[in-house]
């Protein structure tokens, strides 16, 4: 994470330090700097599941993407090896978006992946699912299960705090797989102009941050 970034939230932390002091005084305390980039680890060994989130897409050309889902990309395609290298020769559920689960199954035999598939409209358009309603899909998935959960989350570097603190809110234990490289290049070429680049893609990631932190 550039230390652009990091200043967000001690800015942010700064202004309210002022609000504090002109409301209540010189004697107020000044408030804490919420954490916006430390993920949670663990070994990957510890995890009974793995949540997968996709980011992008390729979509190929004379294909309506609002009714066809795009090509996985490179960047799905690092998470799918991810996903491998967490799991190891173990045989844990894993769960993932589409187009992590396609290259599972293609490039890996993958044949016991859960694919976390968009919704459609009426209409028969997609309905691409945010983060939380990956997670919320998965929690429902695994029912009473979700109690006694590790999951390990496999995610973009940039999206891997949030991903974690979102499966995390569903009730799961979740955390990063130590020593699992998360894809960190975003890929130009996506479908989705919002991962294309850190400029489009991170305000609002650290929105949702702040969001989760509420």
């Amino acid at each position: 994470m550039s230390s652009t970034w990091k200043l967000v939230p001690l800015v942010a932390a700064a202004l309210l330090g002022s609000a504090a002091v002109a409301t209540a005084g010189p004697a107020a305390p000044p408030p804490a700097v919420a954490d916006l980039w430390t993920v949670p680890a663990a070994p990957a060994e510890s995890a009974t599941l793995i949540v997968a989130y996709s980011f992008g897409n390729r979509v190929p050309a004379g294909v309506d993407p609002a009714r066809t889902v795009g090509e996985p990309g490179p960047v799905n395609t690092e998470l799918a090896a991810a996903v491998v290298a967490a799991r190891g020769d173990r045989r844990i559920p894993v769960y993932a978006q589409t187009e992590i689960a396609e290259v599972l199954r293609s490039a890996y035999g993958m044949t016991d992946v859960v694919a976390i598939d968009p919704d459609r409209a009426a209409d028969g358009t997609l309905v691409y699912l945010s983060t939380d309603g990956v997670a919320a899909k998965i929690a429902e998935v695994r029912g009473g299960a979700v109690a006694g959960d590790r999951a390990a989350v496999v995610a973009f570097a940039d999206h891997l705090w949030r991903a974690t603190r979102t499966t995390a809110a569903h009730g799961f234990d979740a955390f990063a797989p130590a020593g699992v490289a998360m894809p960190n290049h975003y890929d130009p070429y996506s479908g989705q102009l919002w991962t294309t680049s850190p400029v489009l893609y991170l305000p609002t990631d650290f929105a949702g941050r702040l969001a989760l932190l509420r």
